[in-house]
């Protein structure tokens, strides 16, 4: 079976990335959490990504950091492809591609809409995120809108700098 998990940092007032895209926000951050913050551990368990095309442009900007994981990508773009990228389409595609493939553990990354799309498909099993203390005043939403859905909360955890780690289940 299939799990489908969030790991996202999102300002106080819920915004991923600013409103050009970018996530350098989160550098004093990285500052503040220097050493093993749970990361590697959840990295691990990791065999598949999916990501908006955004951000698997941006990331790709970066270089691949994921080693041999596969890259799943939402997106609406016909006969998108690319590095790393296992296969790309709409959300319903991809669930299909992770399951032919036989990944068991598939993080949902990056974007409000890959976020929302997951969550209306009833993808995720658990979602983490780690709120950080700062007020963006407008970006990227770390939720598009969409239907409502209930959380379980699970647990919360103080990490250094301010940020507050919450785990959730997703209830329906």
């Amino acid at each position: 079976m299939t799990r489908y998990v969030g790991y996202i940092a999102m300002s106080l007032d819920g915004f991923i990335a600013d409103a050009d895209g970018s996530v350098g926000w989160l550098d004093p951050f990285n500052e503040a959490l220097a050493g093993d913050t749970g990361y590697a551990e959840f990295i691990g368990t990791i065999d598949a990504l999916i990501m908006g095309r955004p951000t698997y442009e941006q990331v790709m900007r970066w270089g691949w950091p994921y080693e041999t994981r596969a890259g799943y990508v939402l997106t609406t773009k016909p006969g998108f492809s690319g590095e790393h990228v296992v296969a790309a389409g709409d959300i319903e595609t991809l669930r299909a591609a992770v399951a032919t493939n036989g990944h068991s553990n598939v993080w949902v990354m990056g974007g409000g809409e890959t976020q929302r799309a997951a969550l209306d498909a009833r993808m995720f099993d658990r979602l983490r995120v780690f709120l950080m203390p700062i007020l963006l005043g407008g970006g990227r939403p770390c939720f598009a809108p969409g239907k409502q859905h209930n959380l379980t909360f699970t647990g919360a955890t103080q990490k250094p700098g301010g940020i507050m780690q919450l785990d959730y289940e997703i209830k329906e």
